[in-house]
């Protein structure tokens, strides 16, 4: 099962939406605020396809006055988790970012979300700190970082 992975488009939002809904317990983009990010195209939006139908999302941020992008979100349907696409989603954000100049990328995650530790640190992402009650539910999130040196434009 192989996902095709492309900029997200207006169109994508409500499938987007739909993503933050049943992929975060709290903490999620609206579709509101979806729809500016992919409109204004400041930020990194790309989705995932399988079939036709919008499976996951990554959205990634630019740092003002850095060389440093943030990771915000990357959601993936629970029918399709373990497919691969999380990871394909996180190689084409890291690839996008060393196109557009940005030389690392900076993360938070659930320190709960055992899962996608072990994506980021399998993907070379190191741990770089925590933050206690990050999140809404005030759950606690993990601190990650990737240099993007090498990472094929």
């Amino acid at each position: 099962m192989s996902a095709v992975i492309r900029p997200a488009a207006l169109i994508d939002v409500p499938a987007m939406a739909r993503l933050e809904e049943i992929s975060f317990p709290g903490d999620r983009l609206s579709a509101r605020s979806l729809r500016r990010l992919v409109r204004e195209g400041r930020a990194t939006c790309l989705v995932a396809e399988l079939d036709g139908c919008v499976v996951g999302d990554a959205i990634a941020l630019p740092r003002r006055g850095s060389r440093s992008l943030r990771l915000y979100s990357v959601a993936v349907d629970p029918a399709v988790r373990k497919a691969g696409i999380g990871t394909a989603l996180l190689a084409e954000s890291e690839r996008w970012a060393a196109l557009s100049g940005h030389d690392e990328i900076r993360l938070e995650v659930r320190e709960d979300n055992a899962a996608a530790i072990r994506r980021y640190l399998a993907g070379g992402y190191v741990t770089t700190g925590r933050r206690p009650a990050f999140y809404d539910d005030g759950a606690a999130a993990i601190v990650m970082k990737k240099r993007l040196a090498g990472i094929p434009a």
